[in-house]
């Protein structure tokens, strides 16, 4: 075996840190790591909230869900979180734009790991809903419920928000007595399971036991009544003369009828569930409202002009297809206007009143069943170009889609007349723009699938080639 020789190191001078300051190494060594220790500790626990300078906040108020703002900048509705800067400020509640608070606050500086451990400061209001702000509440309630009845089908896309819920829980909550009719406008506005559990949990919260209409509709018994027999209803001739042109038109007598049918219970079927109704006399145009008629109306009132259209569809009373493929240079005579809104239909009946001295308005959906039923031939007009009519108004059926006067109130058909009324009154009392009941299908629609008891709904801003009007007077 091969011996190994001890090798021999070079001698090395030992390393020596020097004195600093006077100081003796173990000495600066400790302060420079303390320093560094204190630094590392003002850069990771004080430094980001010094320069941040925020605090979480959380608002909250007695009167349920209020807007705040603070010194005039929407921040969120309550209950809510938000990060702050820190300062003093002017909070103010309000609900639908009504103040019901008004207070300063001083947001603090927390200034010790607050981005890790963040504190969170606490607003409240003890201010309930003011006689102004109710009103505005209910008519955001109002107008929410009819939109959302709207919708069948909701997801984890489109979420249900539990709007009757939020509202009781803000009156109960300010000592108010809850209208009773805006209550029921939310038992004939629930169409859906979730809104009808919303108001279930409504209902516990302002102890009342009348629960939703809804769940009366199991989808297997049926609802509603239905003539046995076509209603004996007779029409005579007559007319409304106006300086520009002579309006054709029929008096319908006295009648009394179903406006719809027997249907399963459930909903939309139960929209065209009958009910027994009765109606005055009244007289109603032979033919929807023509091409020539409309221009005179125009010719009268130039801001419903077709060249005034941008304007118009920026105020939204007409959308951006208004009297789209209309000419009136070469209007027949009975040719219907069409592709206007309820809006101008509704402006078209006011001039009418104004140049005739009557009383002249779009036709009840009662009405417009009535004046069909002295048609007992129940033809269908498969074209734009009415029938010359015989003994009864023409083109009843087909033709165009008929605007009407009545709201569509989803659930109407099977609750009571005076709680219909009442809801009527109160959407009238808040302006709440529903949806409007239109009739009679067009030349496009199959005869099968439409006869005088079908609803149609229409938004009141929308036109369509497929829609006009008729109207009705004293």
């Amino acid at each position: 075996m091969k011996a190994f020789r001890k090798k021999e190191l070079p001698k090395v001078e030992p390393v020596k840190i020097k004195p600093l300051f006077g100081m003796k190494p173990g000495l600066w060594l400790t302060i420079a790591y303390s320093l560094a220790i204190l630094l590392l500790v003002f850069l990771i626990a004080f430094l980001p909230d010094i320069i941040d300078g925020h605090k979480r906040v959380t608002f909250t108020s007695d009167a349920g869900t209020a807007a705040v703002y603070l010194d005039g900048v929407y921040q969120g509705g309550t209950p809510f979180t938000r990060s702050i800067k820190s300062g003093t400020y002017q909070v103010s509640y309000q609900v639908n734009g009504c103040e019901i608070d008004s207070f300063t606050i001083k947001v603090g500086h927390p200034v010790f790991l607050n981005w890790l451990f963040p504190r969170t400061q606490k607003v409240s209001s003890s201010a309930v809903l003011t006689a102004d702000a109710y009103e505005a509440l209910t008519k955001e309630f109002l107008t929410d419920l009819n939109a959302y009845s709207a919708v069948l089908d909701y997801d984890d896309t489109h979420r249900y928000p539990q709007l009757i819920t939020e509202y009781y829980k803000s009156v109960n909550a300010s000592g108010i007595r809850p209208d009773n009719d805006v209550t029921i406008a939310a038992t004939l506005f629930t169409t859906t399971d979730v809104m009808n559990e919303d108001f279930k949990e409504a209902a516990s919260i302002i102890g009342v036991d009348l629960l939703p209409i809804y769940s009366t509709l199991d989808g297997k018994s049926t609802v509603g009544t239905a003539d046995t027999e076509t209603p004996t209803v007779s029409a005579k001739a007559t007319s409304l003369k106006t300086e520009w042109f002579t309006l054709e038109g029929y008096q319908i007598s006295d009648a009394d009828f179903s406006n719809g049918n027997t249907v399963t219970a459930s909903y939309p079927n139960v929209i065209q569930a009958g009910k027994d109704v009765h109606t005055d006399a009244f007289n109603i145009g032979t033919y929807c409202i023509t091409e020539s008629q409309y221009s005179a109306f125009m010719a009268q009132n130039p801001q419903w002009a077709k060249s005034n259209k941008d304007i118009i569809v920026a105020q939204g009373l007409v959308d951006e297809y208004y009297l789209e493929g209309v000419d009136f240079s070469s209007a027949t005579v009975n040719r219907p206007v069409h592709n206007i809104s309820w809006y101008a239909a509704q402006a078209f009946c006011s001039w009418l009143s104004d140049v005739t001295g009557k009383t002249v308005s779009l036709p009840s959906e009662n009405q417009w069943i009535a004046a069909s039923l002295t048609d007992t031939e129940g033809g269908f007009q498969k074209s734009l170009m009415p029938s010359a009519a015989e003994g009864s108004p023409a083109a009843m059926l087909g033709g165009v889609w008929e605007m009407t006067s009545t709201k569509f109130i989803p659930l109407a058909r099977i609750s009571a007349d005076v709680q219909v009324e009442g809801v009527d009154a109160v959407l009238d009392r808040y302006g709440i723009e529903t949806d409007m009941v239109v009739k009679g299908g067009s030349y496009v629609n199959d005869k099968s699938e439409v006869d005088r008891y079908t609803v149609g709904i229409t938004t009141r801003s929308f036109c369509s080639s497929y829609m006009g009007f008729r109207v009705v007077w004293n």
